[in-house]
């Protein structure tokens, strides 16, 4: 476990093969309209501690960051996070969700291929575009915490995952599903976390 006034940490461990095991990370912080944030990675190795420090180390480079960055108000010598402001203001809406506006900080975008390059990650920036004109016209008021997740094999998309909140946001997910991907040879992958925190008044 680890822990600051703001934001706390706890950790899981699930054995699921001889090669693999999963780290489940529970994200708690008064800042969390819903809480805890969970998140899981995988890690395989020929031994649990390589497992385990692969596991870790997918932790470290995703959602640890944002979350001491958004969360605990830690500001890294290297800013790991991308901080925008995501911004709704529609008649229709009713008039106490009217406007409405988040800070984001958004992680590292995170890919896996077994070659050279990931072929998802030039089309990843427009499929981003996308999820924040989405977010804004349909999240409501409040702090989120969303994750996607996409991988290919073979020139076929194999999973595809946007969660909010921890549950999966169906118009998301069909989002990623419908978007242009390249998919191209062997395996590919790509993933980011993204905190949605309002901004004061909204």
């Amino acid at each position: 476990m680890l822990q600051s006034k703001q934001l706390r940490f706890e950790a899981e461990v699930f054995e699921t093969s001889s090669d693999r095991l999963v780290l489940e990370i529970y994200i708690f912080s008064p800042l969390l309209d819903v809480q805890p944030v969970i998140e899981s990675f995988a890690g395989f190795g020929d031994t649990r501690e390589q497992e385990l420090n692969q596991a870790f180390e997918k932790f470290l480079r995703g959602v640890f960051h944002v979350a001491i960055e958004g969360l605990a108000d830690h500001v890294c010598e290297t800013m790991q996070a991308e901080i925008e402001l995501w911004q709704r203001s529609s008649a229709s809406w009713k008039i106490w969700r009217k406007d409405a506006r988040w800070k984001i900080y958004s992680g590292p975008v995170i890919s896996q291929a077994t070659t050279e390059l990931c072929s998802l990650t030039p089309g990843y920036p427009a499929f981003y575009a996308k999820l924040e004109k989405l977010f804004t016209a349909s999240v409501p008021p409040g702090s989120h915490f969303v994750r996607t997740f996409l991988a290919g094999l073979k020139g076929t998309l194999i999973s595809a995952e946007v969660l909010l909140d921890n549950a999966v946001w169906h118009e998301g997910q069909n989002l990623a599903v419908g978007h242009d991907w390249d998919y191209s040879d062997g395996y590919q992958a790509i993933r980011q976390v993204i905190l949605a925190l309002p901004e004061a008044g909204t």
